[in-house]
């Protein structure tokens, strides 16, 4: 099966399965799984980044606090939000909501807005999981086999913050770094083998992905790797998709050795 075949099936798929609402809070308040309260789309995201779009259902976040769906999504047919407003109306109905001062700009600058807090939350989030991960009672649950020596975790701190800036797709051009990471985290024990975590498999689940993608996924084997096919689908998914992301699931699944074979691209 060609690349785009295999990337068309597994988009088909992601999409076919429906965004669960959330069973807390209404349209546009998402829930908070540490505080156990609903919050304001608007205050967390805030408004549509450009005419047209308005907030998904939940602001695009299920019950766990995990991202199904992107914060916001075009206009149904036949409605508009030319204000900004949180969801759109019908056009023509004279409808304006207030416009907060400086938020009319360019769907490109608006996004790109967007994606500045995000990325500054991730590198503020990938030295705490580090230092966490460096003490000797880590929340983290190490792979079977894998090295979570303190000098690789170290290695991998000093290098996440290079990573942040380089996008994910990088990865499928730097194919014997990709062919490393394949090796460590494709393989499932066999039957009565030892619990596995980190591999491509969980590392889906922390994309947001259902377990049906991965078993779509995993039954394409050997003729395609999961854990390529997963980067591919989330590139398409989300192009301003992050290397620095990816070492952050990395680090909470525990997988170091994996850490330390991306730090490779720093």
């Amino acid at each position: 099966m060609r690349p785009q075949h295999l990337l068309s099936a597994a988009l088909f798929l992601a999409q076919a399965v429906p965004h669960e609402a959330s069973q807390h809070c209404n349209r546009l308040e998402y829930w908070n799984p540490d505080n156990l309260c609903c919050g304001s789309c608007l205050q967390r995201f805030g408004p549509p980044p450009c005419p047209d779009y308005e907030f998904s259902e939940n602001c695009g976040l299920n019950d766990f606090g995990d991202h199904i769906m992107h914060p916001f999504q075009e206009c149904p047919r036949g409605q508009c939000n030319p204000d900004l407003a949180e969801l759109c109306s019908f056009c023509g109905s004279g409808t304006r909501a207030p416009t907060p001062e400086g938020s009319r700009q360019r769907c490109g600058e608006a996004l790109l807005t967007f994606a500045l807090p995000l990325v500054l939350v991730l590198l503020v989030t990938s030295a705490a999981i580090l230092l966490f991960a460096r003490k000797r009672h880590s929340p983290y649950l190490p792979y079977p086999g894998s090295n979570t020596s303190g000098g690789s975790l170290m290695t991998s701190e000093a290098e996440l913050p290079n990573l942040a800036s380089q996008p994910l797709s990088r990865l499928l051009d730097e194919l014997e770094v990709l062919e490393e990471l394949i090796v460590l985290l494709d393989p499932e024990p066999g039957p009565g083998g030892a619990l596995a975590c980190g591999t491509t498999r969980h590392l889906a689940a922390k994309y947001g992905l259902p377990a049906s993608w991965s078993t779509f996924a995993y039954s394409l084997r050997p003729s395609h790797s999961p854990l390529r096919a997963l980067i591919e689908m989330v590139v398409a998914r989300e192009p301003s998709a992050s290397l620095g992301q990816l070492g952050t699931h990395l680090a909470q699944l525990g997988r170091a050795d994996a850490l330390q074979v991306l730090s490779k691209l720093a």
